[in-house]
């Protein structure tokens, strides 16, 4: 991760990201009310928010973020929350060794992917066969690229190896508040 990228993530936190609305995505209210609980793991959790809702609803968390301020402000919520939510400041293409250990009922990533360069996200994909457990979910919400439009599939879709374990069982195309083109994956082993 480019050190501007990170410093300029860290300056958001300052303040109040754009993205960081506190409110539980429609899609991850759905899989928590229709998968029992298990073990999850949030990319790029930001300030806690959907791994707060898996907590409350019985889930084993870990939330990861590269933005120490995001990082502080989950465990506080947690903290106030009476929630247990293990938050760590992690890069997701280097996760802790303790995190890659574990295997995952869910892995979730709203917005993480799309902000990561070219290598950064074959990165990412290598990792997930291992962090993704049998019969697991990855979601994923992200804006479209560049160049990219929703009738031409998404950067996931042209870089995830279609051979791997993972295979994508839904997609909910949308735009973002802004108006931006986005969309919801939700890939399965």
């Amino acid at each position: 991760m480019n050190l501007f990228r990170r410093l300029s993530f860290e300056l958001w936190y300052l303040r109040h990201p754009p993205w960081e609305t506190g409110i539980v995505p429609p899609e991850v209210a759905e899989f928590i009310a229709t998968h029992p609980p298990g073990c999850a793991l949030d990319l790029g959790c930001g300030s806690g928010t959907s791994s707060l809702a898996l907590a409350r609803a019985g889930w084993t968390v870990y939330g990861v973020d590269f933005a120490a301020r995001a990082i502080r402000m989950a465990r506080q919520k947690a903290r106030l929350s009476g929630l247990t939510v293990d938050f760590r400041v992690a890069d997701v293409t280097r996760l802790p060794s303790s995190i890659l250990l574990t295997s995952y009922d869910l892995v979730l990533d709203i917005g993480c992917f799309h902000g990561l360069s070219p290598l950064e996200r074959d990165t990412y994909l290598d990792g997930l066969d291992h962090l993704v457990a049998p019969g697991g979910c990855w979601m994923l919400y992200g804006f479209y690229l560049s160049g990219e439009t929703p009738l031409h599939g998404s950067t996931v879709g042209k870089q995830y190896d279609h051979g791997k374990r993972l295979k994508l069982t839904w997609r909910r195309n949308g735009m973002d508040k802004k108006d931006q083109p986005s969309a919801w994956f939700c890939y399965r082993v």
